[in-house]
């Protein structure tokens, strides 16, 4: 059996990179704006799927309401700027 040493891992990491920045160049605005709401759709299938294993016992109204929270906190983290006080007792008393 033959195996990559870090360099060679290093090499490979790097051209596959460049081949992602390549693919996303080549992109028109359109095929950009499509792939980032189905990157967006994706995350939230995702996010969905670990809230219901996380609480197996949440209906899709609780789940839909779990993803929100979340998507507040986020949001008041973007308008706070990272590391900066931001009132998140406010959103919810479980953080």
């Amino acid at each position: 059996m033959m195996t990559m040493n870090e360099a060679e891992i290093r090499d490979l990491q790097t051209s596959i990179e460049r081949s992602k920045i390549d693919r996303a160049n080549s992109l028109t605005f359109e095929e950009r704006l499509r792939a980032g709401a189905e990157l967006y759709d994706e995350g939230m299938r995702w996010m969905s799927l670990m809230i219901r294993a996380d609480n197996p016992t949440y209906d899709d109204e609780q789940i839909d309401a779990e993803i929100e929270r979340r998507k507040k906190i986020v949001r008041k983290i973007d308008d706070c700027g990272m590391y900066q006080p931001c009132g998140m007792a406010e959103i919810d008393d479980k953080i």
